[in-house]
């Protein structure tokens, strides 16, 4: 089973460097999640939901989290929800 996450960057969006989307959603991956989705508002959050779901995963998970632009990694805050599957 195809697991997704969507990463809702509360703290730290401004140090986010988008302009290599793709690196920075890798940066994202956990273990047991196939693909990740890195959203700083909330329209991004739902057009993530969308996105990995066309993408074939059979779960979507969402969790808020800060980017620590010096290390380049995500800190999940609290534990993930599941949104959909």
């Amino acid at each position: 089973m195809k697991k997704g996450l969507i990463l809702y960057v509360t703290a730290g969006k401004d140090e986010i460097p988008l302009n290599d989307f793709t690196k920075l959603c890798r940066a994202a991956l956990m273990p047991g999640i196939s693909a990740a989705y890195v959203a700083t508002s909330e329209d991004e959050a739902m057009y993530g939901g969308w996105h990995l779901i066309t993408r074939g995963m059979h779960q979507v998970w969402c969790s808020a989290a800060d980017y620590n632009a010096d290390s380049c990694k995500f800190e999940l805050l609290g534990n993930p929800y599941r949104l959909c599957g």
